[in-house]
């Protein structure tokens, strides 16, 4: 269905406003609404107009057609979330012949700033012309507009970026729109189908959910996107993008268009990503049924991110450029299209990272029937829940809603993800895999909680699964098992600190931290200045120069040392804890018995703490400023091996090696 006819009577009415400067609004009644619930109304269909995306002003001027069904006896009012900064001009009873183009008064509505999940919005509060009785249409016409500015902001976090670093932006660097942006009225909860036109900056590409409809190129340009399937949200990008695009047939011949949308210097990546992209879904179409959108698109981003919307993925330039094509990276984000996107969460708790883990991260390795590498992963699942998930902090699977940091990854995550493996093992393939198609083809477009998971897959197994959800789903901890009755990491288990290889993401989670520096030349310590700088914005973290001397004890705490063995004396004492056969000097270093002598080298070792084995030491240095330099925004993405060597900027060497003997 194509919208001109859906928004045109919004152009006469903003023509008509224009005119006349009518403005209905309110203040907020002395009982503040709250938003209007599924119970009450339930929103069927957006129609929407971005008519301007002012990138100078950080401004947006939209409408918004919706159709809406009473579900309430009785109706008065209806209440919308929006964003806090926008500016409602009018809303109009487009039903029947109520509206404004008849000559009828616009509604009058009332606002309130108040929080929904966590997320400062305003409620709009509008109220009907007469009671609306159950069963009966409506349509609301919209017209706002208003400031987004909320520029991304630095990670919290030493290694990832999340989504709520910015709720939204509109800038020269780009828009991005999302569903915490609230840029459009809705009801939460609501699952709805869309339609939009968006008027574009010249030389500007708009990108969203669904699929593409037509593009006028005549200025100002616009283009059309229609969204079929009921979607959680709309997520909006725009940038000077170059797009290449493939044609896919799945296994029933349904063609889906596959995309790239990319900035200029990356355009020439498209075809890496085009590539993986279509193998992913030809594997995965396999296991969970047919892709259930008409398009995948992988699009840049102007801040670092990793995210999944119905339809496309939206990646972070930095990821981009380094080929983020893996099967944790790009494959993770295409299994959430139908885990995720097309089968949502409800509200009581969060499976989707968890499955989608599972299939993506890990079981790809098996479909490639590469069992070592699948072996690594599990092992890393239970590595990084000894780490970053201390007895004292754990939670149930059940309470996970989204990361916000490295704990609520590794249970959210890697646990829900061995928890998966250990279903497989517990009902068998068969009904693990046919479980996951019924969960797909009755849940699509639905929302499904654990409980709905229970049954289905009790269902595929023809049996009660009751006690499994129960210990593993809605219960904390781990199993205790030695290592010796698990040697292939299929068991959940709580692996002891002490038994883990020495890692940064050791000196990362220790509650005593120090960081030492090297004394030298600027340039030359300039890059361990910076990574110093970032890790003191942690709690708990020291900064001390290895030239001081009065250092702290340096058994209290872990300790990232970096310049090697610029920073004597400290690094004459740390290197008496290398393993045998590794060499760190000056002009060269000797690990995982490979010499290494050039310009562009760099290498991270870790080892336990000489005089106290419960911390680590962490060492990190380059053969030259710029070896060092090439690596110091990323380090600690470097955080789970004893040994990383890099040469120009790139991971040539990784492993693990056992500590010297005392």
């Amino acid at each position: 269905m194509r919208l001109h006819g859906q928004i045109i009577s919004i152009i006469v009415l903003l023509g008509l406003l224009l005119n006349s400067c009518q403005f209905a609004n309110g203040t907020a009644p002395a009982e503040a609404a709250h938003p209007s619930s599924g119970q009450d109304i339930k929103l069927l269909n957006h129609y929407m107009q971005v008519e301007r995306l002012v990138l100078d002003q950080h401004r947006l001027v939209a409408a918004d057609q919706i159709y809406l069904e009473v579900l309430a006896p009785t109706l008065k009012s209806i209440s919308f979330t929006l964003h806090p900064s926008l500016r409602v001009k009018f809303i109009d009873d487009a039903t029947a012949n109520k509206g404004a183009l008849r000559g009828h008064p616009f509604l009058s509505f009332t606002t309130h700033e108040a929080q929904v999940d966590n997320q400062d919005v305003q409620i709009v509060t509008v109220q009907l012309k007469s009671p609306a009785v159950r069963g009966e249409k409506l349509i609301l016409q919209w017209v706002y507009e208003g400031i987004i500015n909320d520029p991304p902001r630095e990670p919290r976090h030493l290694r990832f970026v999340t989504p709520s670093e910015t709720s939204g932006h509109i800038g020269k660097e780009g828009v991005y729109l999302s569903g915490e942006t609230h840029w459009y009225p809705d009801i939460p909860g609501s699952l709805t189908p869309f339609g939009i036109i968006i008027w574009t900056p010249p030389g500007w590409e708009a990108v969203t959910n669904g699929k593409f409809v037509s593009r006028n190129e005549h200025e100002p340009s616009h283009v059309e996107w229609q969204i079929t399937e009921p979607t959680e949200a709309l997520t909006l990008v725009a940038n000077r993008f170059v797009k290449n695009q493939r044609d896919w047939n799945d296994a029933s011949g349904r063609q889906i268009e596959v995309a790239t949308y990319l900035f200029p210097d990356e355009a020439h990546l498209a075809d890496e990503y085009l590539k993986a992209s279509i193998q992913y879904l030809e594997a995965y179409t396999k296991l969970l049924g047919p892709y259930p959108f008409p398009k995948f698109a992988v699009v840049e981003n102007f801040f670092a991110s990793g995210l999944g919307m119905p339809s496309y993925t939206l990646l972070g330039a930095g990821s981009i450029k380094r080929r983020y094509i893996q099967p944790y990276a790009l494959g993770h984000e295409i299994v959430h299209s139908w885990i995720g996107n097309y089968v949502y969460n409800d509200h009581g708790g969060n499976w989707v990272e968890g499955l989608t883990t599972y299939l993506a991260n890990y079981y790809w390795y098996e479909l490639q029937a590469d069992t070592g590498k699948a072996r690594d992963e599990r092992r890393m699942m239970l590595i990084t829940y000894a780490v970053y998930v201390p007895p004292d902090q754990d939670y149930p699977i059940v309470q996970f809603k989204q990361k916000a940091d490295q704990r609520d990854s590794a249970i959210g995550y890697s646990k829900a993800a061995m928890v998966f493996h250990m279903l497989r093992w517990e009902i068998g393939d068969a009904a693990f895999f046919s479980a996951l198609k019924r969960l797909v083809g009755e849940y699509g477009g639905r929302r499904a909680g654990w409980r709905d998971l229970e049954t289905v897959f009790s269902q595929a197994a023809s049996r009660d699964l009751r006690a499994f959800f129960a210990r593993w789903i809605e219960e904390r901890g781990a199993l205790d098992v030695p290592q010796a009755e698990d040697p292939d990491f299929n068991l959940f288990r709580r692996i002891p600190r002490s038994d883990l290889p020495a890692m940064l993401n050791l000196f990362v989670t220790d509650s005593q931290r120090m960081v030492i520096l090297p004394s030298g030349d600027p340039e030359t310590v300039e890059p361990y200045r910076r990574i110093a700088d970032r890790v003191s914005k942690q709690d708990g973290v020291k900064i001390q120069s290895a030239a001081n001397p009065e250092l702290p004890r340096l058994d209290s705490a872990s300790i990232l040392l970096l310049g090697g063995p610029a920073a004597s004396p400290v690094f004459d004492w740390a290197k008496t804890a290398l393993p045998v056969g590794t060499n760190l000097e000056p002009k060269g270093f000797r690990v995982g018995g490979k010499e290494y002598r050039g310009a562009g080298n760099a290498v991270l070792f870790s080892v336990r703490n000489p005089d106290n084995p419960e911390h680590v030491v962490t060492l990190f240095y380059g053969l030259s400023p710029d070896a060092s330099n090439a690596i110091a925004p990323l380090l600690f993405f470097y955080g789970w091996n004893t040994f990383v060597v890099f040469e120009n900027g790139k991971v040539i060497s990784r492993g693990d090696l056992e500590p010297r003997k005392p």
